[in-house]
């Protein structure tokens, strides 16, 4: 045999026997998958594709794809290649949201707005301990909140405004530390305000509007000092105005209107020194408009109409330099108008 065609034989012949030590395991396979993490994410998101009809997403693109995750569409990824970033608003997703999210382990963001996903939220994503953000507003999600949402310890801004959600605000979420926008809004959600939310320190934002929430505003609210926006508009709390909020001295917007509020307005919200706007319209509030409010000289817009006030205009009002709006038709004043 030539010398050529013998070292042919003997190149086959020593492949064929290492395709038999690795077929037998005897010899490790070099290879050129994924680290676990990675692939994990990977898997994460092939399921979140098809739980949301990618096929039928306006931009899908390189998803499912082998080109490295932070190239796909709406992906943002560490240098290591792990999921850090999944934001993807509209692009005709439906479906639901897989509890396979909530393996992604290192992801810090997560917004999925104005889509058509139906569904609940998966409990699972309090599992994603780095999440700082949350988003899943504008879809058609159902069901509760899940309590499970309490774990996530990093978390900022949580955003669920503009689905279908039912059942009680979780008091669980007063166990985020970090949390400083809470947005329920134009949901279904039930039940009373939960106090534990007086625990949320670090709160700037909080939007409860357009629910139908009921019972009473809990005066631990006023504990929320660094609270710039509160909303809870459009619900059917009873009771009174707690003299408490007037402890919010970094409050901006109060809007307490369309409910079923009684009693008189709390002269304590005069002290609110940043407060910009208040609506306190389409309640059934009684008593005098406290003249204290004179001294709110930020404010720029006052809606008290579609109450049940009584007594006259206080001529202290006239001290509002930046006041641009005053509502106070639809009460039971009387007397004339200050010329102040």
């Amino acid at each position: 045999m030539r010398f050529g065609n013998l070292l042919a034989m003997m190149v086959l012949l020593a492949g064929l026997a290492l395709t038999g030590l690795l077929a037998c395991g005897l010899v490790a396979p070099t290879s050129t998958a994924e680290p676990p993490g990675v692939a994990a994410d990977r898997a994460a998101l092939e399921a979140f594709y098809h739980a949301t009809g990618g096929p039928e997403w306006d931009n899908d693109g390189k998803w499912l794809s082998d080109e490295p995750l932070g190239t796909w569409f709406g992906i943002e990824t560490t240098d290591n290649s792990r999921v850090t970033s999944l934001i993807i608003r509209g692009n005709n997703l439906s479906g639901f949201i897989p509890a396979e999210l909530g393996n992604l382990s290192n992801l810090e963001t997560l917004g999925i707005v104005d889509s058509q996903l139906t569904g609940p939220i998966p409990p699972e994503l309090g599992n994603l301990s780095n999440l700082e953000a949350l988003g899943l507003g504008g879809n058609q999600l159902t069901g509760p909140i899940p309590p499970e949402l309490g774990n996530l310890s990093s978390l900022e801004h949580l955003y669920l405004g503009g689905n279908r959600l039912t059942g009680l605000i979780p008091p669980a979420l007063s166990r985020l530390s970090n949390l400083e926008v809470l947005l329920l809004s134009g949901n279904q959600l039930a039940g009373s305000i939960p106090q534990e939310l007086g625990k949320l320190s670090n709160l700037e934002v909080l939007w409860l509007e357009d629910n139908q929430l009921t019972g009473t505003i809990p005066p631990e609210l006023g504990n929320l000092s660094n609270l710039v926006r509160l909303d809870l508009t459009v619900n059917q709390l009873t009771g009174p105005i707690p003299p408490e909020l007037g402890n919010l001295s970094n409050l901006e917007t109060l809007s307490l209107s369309l409910n079923q509020l009684t009693g008189p307005i709390p002269p304590e919200l005069s002290n609110l020194s940043s407060l910009a706007y208040l609506f306190l319209n389409g309640n059934q509030l009684t008593g005098p408009v406290p003249p204290e409010l004179g001294n709110l000289s930020n404010l720029g817009t006052l809606w008290l109409g579609d109450n049940q006030l009584t007594g006259n205009v206080p001529p202290e009002l006239g001290n509002l330099s930046n006041l641009g709006t005053l509502w106070l038709n639809g009460n039971q004043l009387t007397g004339t108008i200050p010329p102040e």
